[in-house]
């Protein structure tokens, strides 16, 4: 008598389990730079205004309740009009090209929560020019925070 498997309804019902989807809170959101003088803290100060001296660094602090161990954080950087096309070298060693058509810029990554805070942190390159920007901050597929700024 042919013997029937009965581990495959098991094997694909726990195949076709999607991962948790974290229900979250955006308790603050905040844009502002960080200062480098003492490499063991994070010094944040919330500003609107980012001074345009190379190496400064910038971006934005969001505190959450009820995330996992980490989050997906998506960020949209829109550029000033008059960016230019040419290559740029970052402070580690990459070339990035913005074509004068598309304007923004994409990052993607994986954020551990540290005390209930996620931070996304850029600074200014050597070409970087002056102009308001508009930053968008996508937390596991939803707007958690938008920011604009000006570098001056």
């Amino acid at each position: 008598m042919p013997r029937r498997n009965f581990y495959a309804p098991l094997l694909f019902a726990l195949c076709s389990v999607s991962p948790p989807v974290f229900a979250f809170e955006v308790v603050a959101a905040e844009f502002g730079v960080f200062d480098a003088s003492d490499p063991e803290r994070v010094i944040f100060s919330p500003a609107t205004v980012v001074p345009r001296r190379e190496g400064q660094r910038y971006g934005w602090m969001i505190e959450l309740r009820g995330t996992g161990r980490s989050v997906s954080v998506r960020e949209e950087y829109l550029l000033p009009g008059r960016a230019s096309a040419g290559p740029v070298e970052s402070d580690k060693g990459t070339t990035l090209v913005i074509p004068l058509d598309r304007r923004s810029q994409v990052s993607q990554r994986q954020l551990v929560p540290v005390d209930g805070r996620i931070y996304g942190e850029w600074s200014i390159g050597p070409q970087e020019p002056a102009g308001t920007r508009r930053l968008e901050v996508v937390v596991e597929g939803r707007i958690a925070a938008s920011f604009a700024f000006e570098v001056r």
